[in-house]
């Protein structure tokens, strides 16, 4: 597009285009809108998400959240209260291998979720037949 052509369109004009461009594009009978609906979670599948994650929690790790955090709070303490450097150092130690086992369970979590929406998008567009140009 020149841009002698594209002064003469208004921006609402190029958002009306779009509009037309997106109901006029079919894909397996949908639109485009249809389809970005349906590649959004529903209630159900939120549910079955939260549900998989509590699971997760319950079965994958020997020691629950909490005790990571109360393992930071003790150390925090015993690093303050006591002036011995191997105490100190002990729980530096401690308080840095407890807070990356929570982020390490947190991005896990985190990464399921991405994987799950993303894994429904996927199934949605493989199920239409759209490819990754037409998706994006």
């Amino acid at each position: 597009m020149t841009d002698e052509t594209s002064e003469k369109i208004t921006m609402k004009e190029a958002i009306r285009r779009k509009h037309n461009i997106n109901k006029v594009l079919l894909y397996g009978g949908y639109n485009v809108k249809e389809i970005s609906d349906m590649e959004d979670l529903t209630e159900e599948q939120y549910s079955e998400v939260n549900r998989q994650l509590s699971q997760i929690r319950k079965h994958w790790w020997l020691f629950p959240d909490y005790f990571w955090v109360i393992g930071i709070a003790l150390s925090s303490l015993c690093f303050f209260y006591f002036h011995q450097n191997y105490v100190r150092i002990s729980a530096i130690v401690v308080v840095s291998y407890c807070t990356s086992q929570l982020a390490y369970r947190a991005g896990l979590l985190y990464g399921y979720v991405r994987g799950y929406k993303s894994g429904h998008e996927e199934g949605i567009h493989k199920a239409l037949g759209i490819s990754d140009d037409e998706a994006s």
